[in-house]
């Protein structure tokens, strides 16, 4: 069965660890392992870093957390005054793309999202 969680915090350093945190717990229910559960958790801290970096100062910052069996898309978004997604040219974008396994950003709406998506464990019937 298929479930969504939404979590809004303000669009601050400070409330990233909550970002991670809700992260963690999500995908230790889709069957990831301790390793994967640590680089989601490195990858969404990235995520964040990167749209309160483009988010105006009272922005609010929004997770999304998309679960079906072992696969998590996540959406981390906020605000944004800018017209293109990030820069897929430095070190911070390749940290995402070697942490999870799909990793694309975009402006929609006037919200910088960043989405990735990570696999738990696989089960074979």
């Amino acid at each position: 069965m298929d479930s969504v969680v939404e979590l809004t915090v303000p669009a601050q350093s400070s409330y990233v660890t909550l970002v991670r945190s809700a992260t963690s717990a999500i995908c230790a229910q889709a069957d990831f392992t301790l390793d994967a559960l640590d680089d989601v958790g490195l990858a969404v801290g990235e995520a964040c870093a990167l749209v309160i970096g483009e988010a105006p100062g009272d922005a609010d910052l929004r997770a999304q957390w998309r679960v079906h069996a072992t696969v998590v898309d996540i959406d981390i978004s906020s605000p944004t005054t800018s017209t293109t997604g990030v820069a897929t040219n430095t070190f911070a974008w390749t940290v995402l793309t070697a942490l999870v396994q799909q990793v694309d950003s975009a402006v929609t709406d006037g919200r910088l999202h960043i989405r990735l998506q990570a696999h738990g464990i696989e089960t074979t019937v």
